[in-house]
């Protein structure tokens, strides 16, 4: 008879602060890596052009397949306590190598994400500053960023549970403003004929419905990144898979009203900005007011997203420095406040200087937003495909397979990866470049893997770390008055 394996006395992801973040805080952190008081606001506005009246049906589309992929990730996040999420679940789905490649797809995809928002918090700064006679132009832009993403490591490294905190009440202030202000414009635009609204809805076309459904589905892009905090959670395996569950779900019905309200509504272009609703002139002095609220809460989105994106970027690294497939110092905690202050003290320059450097080589920040959040949705698309195939495997190996799952996973997997294929040959696809930098960004990541398994021969085998019961948390449940935590 095989004895069992013995119990550690010390978790691998040890030092990470653990059982802190109320269910609350966990659902922020899936919230704020999605920014959806700036979406709201910004990519019904981007999809309606190319969608016409199909522009809600799109969002429909794209809030279903994302809550498949929540169904899909629930399926580890209640039975494992990862601290990387997708890459740790696709490792014990499917092996080590496509694990690793979760990893860095997903790693490409929060850090590009975090960029984007970056850029995107200081652009709309610029604007509310230039409200008072700040000068507006790229030198006040980098400044800015360079603000953001100090603020950002200082919330970081303080915690976990405070910058969750800050998260989600800038979150919900964000939201309830972008709801405030999209209102106003459905209220202003109400039976305004189409023939002399400002902007006109395309028609579309069935060739780039796929390019809009892939538009569509980066709006939801980071809800599964609670899955990286599950080791600082309370009660991780009920409160990480709700938060995955639910996410989805309640960004599709936002994204639906946003989308319902934009499809009459003026829009126009910015030089600095991403795309902002115009409020009609109906709205009198209300419209300026409005409009300052509105840039407010999207400024606070997107540094809410900077947080979000770069807490879920720190733990990936963190979980390959314990693994040894990165060096080993992104494994250190800080001895006070248990944050991987390591990881977001390397990633946090890198993160502002190349949207900074970027934009130098930019027509504006417009376009340095839309190419990053295009390198993004790359690595969160290919990542969500993954563990949409893993599911399966995984549960097959732990003996919990049964049909549902199954069906779900093959269906989701198959048409991501239509739409993905879809898009790319629609007209309106312009990614190219964007897809140049993910596969280089993936090559030079398989390159560096490929290199430490040869000087350190295992290091595969360690891929996919997660928190594990120790002796400790065996004595303090069934002898609590030895040992309180």
């Amino acid at each position: 008879m095989t004895e069992p394996p013995p119990v550690r006395t010390s978790s691998p992801v040890a030092g990470l602060g653990r059982a802190r973040l109320t269910f609350a805080q966990v659902l922020a952190q899936s919230v704020s890596a999605v920014a959806p008081s700036a979406v709201m606001v910004t990519l019904p506005a981007l999809v309606i052009p190319d969608a016409g009246g199909a522009t809600i049906a799109v969002f429909v589309a794209a809030a279903l397949l994302m809550t498949m992929v929540g169904y899909c990730v629930g399926q580890f996040a209640q039975r494992m306590v990862a601290v990387s999420g997708l890459y740790s679940y696709v490792a014990k789905g499917l092996g080590a190598v496509p694990g690793f490649g979760a990893g860095v797809s997903s790693a490409i995809g929060y850090a590009a994400a975090a960029m984007a928002s970056v850029i995107g918090a200081a652009s709309y700064a610029t604007v509310l500053l230039a409200r008072i006679g700040l000068p507006k132009g790229a030198a006040t832009v980098a400044v800015l960023a360079v603000v953001v993403g100090s603020l950002a490591l200082i919330l970081m490294v303080r915690g976990v549970r405070f910058s969750t905190r800050i998260t989600l009440a800038v979150e919900v202030f964000a939201i309830v403003v972008a709801t405030v202000v999209l209102a106003v414009v459905f209220v202003q635009t109400l039976g305004v004929p189409p023939a002399t609204a400002e902007s006109q809805p395309g028609d579309g076309g069935v060739s780039r419905i796929g390019f809009v459904v892939l538009l569509a589905i980066t709006s939801f892009v980071g809800f599964e990144s609670a899955g990286t905090v599950a080791r600082e959670a309370r009660n991780p395996l009920t409160a990480v898979p709700r938060a995955i569950k639910w996410t989805p779900v309640a960004l599709g019905v936002l994204y639906v009203g946003a989308a319902g309200a934009q499809l009459s509504a003026p829009v126009q272009q910015n030089e600095m900005l991403a795309i902002v609703l115009t409020l009609p002139d109906s709205s009198g002095s209300a419209a300026g007011f409005l409009s300052v609220v509105m840039e407010l809460g999207i400024t606070a989105s997107w540094f809410a997203c900077v947080l979000g994106s770069t807490t879920a970027l720190s733990r990936i690294l963190f979980a390959m420095g314990r693994e040894g497939v990165a060096p080993a110092r992104l494994g250190r905690t800080h001895p006070r406040f248990h944050t991987p202050h390591v990881a977001l003290i390397v990633v946090m320059p890198v993160i502002v200087a190349v949207p900074v450097v970027y934009q130098l080589f930019a027509a504006s920040t417009r376009d340095v937003m839309l190419g990053l959040l295009t390198v993004s949705a790359h690595g969160y698309v290919v990542a969500y495909i993954l563990v949409c195939v893993a599911a399966p495997c995984f549960l097959r190996r732990i003996g919990e397979l049964t049909l549902v799952p199954i069906l779900v996973s093959v269906g989701v997997a198959a048409s991501m990866g239509v739409v993905v294929v879809w898009a790319t040959a629609s007209p309106s696809y312009s990614a190219g470049g964007g897809s140049v930098v993910y596969l280089a960004l993936m090559a030079v990541g398989f390159c560096v893997v490929f290199l430490r398994s040869r000087v350190e021969r295992g290091v595969l085998d360690r891929v996919g770390v997660y928190d594990e019961t120790i002796a400790e948390d065996i004595v303090s449940r069934y002898r609590p008055w030895e040992v309180r935590k």
